[in-house]
């Protein structure tokens, strides 16, 4: 490891070593270099798009050491960096991480980005409320809320460490003003409440694709991920009850992944029209916005 000495030397040494291992992405990144800056980068509390005026800066011999053990511990245990560095970086966005919380991933974060528009509309007279359901890390509806500079919301996760997670990070970013994170199965601790929008990530992997997931994935929380044979246990309870949690003009937002097709033959006959399943610029698909009258029909349906 003498040899090894700047932050150069460790990407091009992070490099090969991925290049030689059977490594799966898309945990954050798409390409084995992404990976390699993410990592060395956030070894030392960097972006993980760097600074080139760095890449020739020596690392301290502790540094090196606990690089060193985090490069092997990606390629031979195939834990995820985001895990390994204690962050990730989301919508430009940093978030703090751990293997209680799925890594930020969802192309929700395009809707994010362009405000809910053209399916939601904000409300003249008063700020935007909105719910983040699943939060996990509560990515999603922290980005919410830096969109809807006055909005307030609510972050809900059944998991009590994802909640801690969601804390955590509604302190980094300043937020404790505006944002209560809730432990909450589904609906059932919400308070008496409308909100504008929900935004929703549940765990929708179905039984066949959770026996063939990479073991990057397999050190993210499997009750995050799993919900029975199709993938739809907890999406069917979230539909059954979204409507009563939505205001008049409310939207929802539902993330189901690869489970996209059994959701649109289970709902699509009761609606008798084509479902609003979303197209992503950067990737991703699996999202379906469903207003409050189409959630209204489809009330306790399942």
């Amino acid at each position: 490891m003498t040899e090894l000495a700047t932050l150069r030397d460790f990407l091009r040494y992070a490099l090969s070593e991925l290049s030689q291992h059977p490594v799966v992405l898309g945990q954050g990144t798409d390409s084995l270099w992404d990976e390699a800056l993410a990592l060395v980068f956030g070894s030392v509390h960097l972006p993980p798009d760097g600074d080139d005026r760095l890449l020739d800066a020596c690392l301290t011999l502790a540094e090196r050491d606990r690089l060193m053990r985090m490069i092997q511990a990606r390629v031979e245990e195939r834990m995820p960096v985001a895990y390994l560095v204690g962050r990730a970086w989301y919508g430009g966005v940093p978030f703090q991480v751990d293997p209680r919380v799925l890594i930020p991933r969802s192309p929700i974060l395009e809707c994010i980005e362009a405000e809910f528009s053209p399916w939601f509309s904000p409300p003249a007279d008063r700020p935007v409320r909105w719910l983040d359901l699943c939060c996990g890390s509560g990515c999603l509806g922290i980005l919410t809320a830096l969109a809807f500079e006055e909005s307030t919301g609510v972050l809900a996760d059944l998991d009590a460490g994802a909640c801690e997670v969601a804390q955590s990070n509604v302190r980094l970013h300043g937020l404790e003003n505006r944002l209560e994170v809730i432990q909450s199965d589904c609906f059932d601790a919400l308070y008496d409440d409308r909100f504008d929008v929900i935004v929703c990530n549940p765990p929708y992997v179905d039984a066949e694709d959770m026996d063939t997931l990479p073991p990057e994935f397999r050190h993210e929380p499997s009750r995050a991920l799993e919900s029975g044979d199709d993938g739809l246990d907890l999406s069917r309870r979230i539909l059954n009850q979204a409507a009563d949690w939505l205001t008049t003009d409310g939207v929802l937002f539902l993330e189901v992944g690869n489970s996209w097709g059994a959701l649109d033959q289970l709902i699509r006959p009761r609606l008798q029209h084509d479902l609003n399943w979303l197209a992503f610029e950067r990737g991703g698909h699996g999202v379906v916005v469903l207003s409050r009258d189409e959630l209204d029909r489809l009330y306790s349906a399942f």
